[in-house]
């Protein structure tokens, strides 16, 4: 049985998300019948940011038509999803990583905000070595705590109802 409060929270957070994505979509809107969309001189797809936020509302919408669909299919009764569970068909849940990408949208908007991100992105390539001695830290220290810690977290008793 589900946790009443798990459930209302998750419902909280579906509202928040689509109350956001209502406002996105608004931005979008707008923004495509002030510039034009893809023909135009100064069109909406034209510049990259824009096209960064295109593909985050859309990729939002994806994943609602695809719940949708399922909600649908199961007479209105959402599935419990568990990691044995099969799949059949095309999952889209996996556009729902392009929610992280969300923030960047405040880079539209500031224009010296854009500059700095722009200035970092033209800077890695000269990082290329610095960035190639952190990586291979990172993995020197993943593969000692991995061999260090194998097995402790196994044959714990935890009592699943209080965690």
């Amino acid at each position: 049985m589900e946790d009443p409060l798990s459930v209302a929270t998750t419902a909280r957070d579906d509202a928040i998300e689509n109350i956001f994505l209502a406002a996105y979509t608004i931005e979008m809107v707008l923004k495509i019948i002030g510039l034009g969309f893809l023909f135009s001189k100064g069109a909406y797809l034209k510049d990259p940011w824009n096209l960064l936020d295109f593909v985050i509302v859309m990729s939002a919408y994806l994943t609602i038509t695809q719940d949708i669909v399922t909600l649908y299919n199961n007479d209105g009764v959402k599935p419990i999803v568990t990691a044995e569970t099969p799949t059949d068909g095309l999952s889209l849940n996996s556009l729902r990583a392009f929610r992280v990408l969300r923030p960047l949208r405040a880079i539209t908007s500031v224009k010296g905000l854009q500059v700095l991100v722009v200035s970092i992105m033209n800077s890695i390539p000269l990082l290329q070595d610095t960035i190639l001695v952190l990586l291979t830290f990172f993995i020197v220290f993943a593969i000692a705590g991995t061999q260090l810690l194998t097995g402790i977290l196994k044959k714990r008793c935890v009592e699943i109802n209080t965690g």
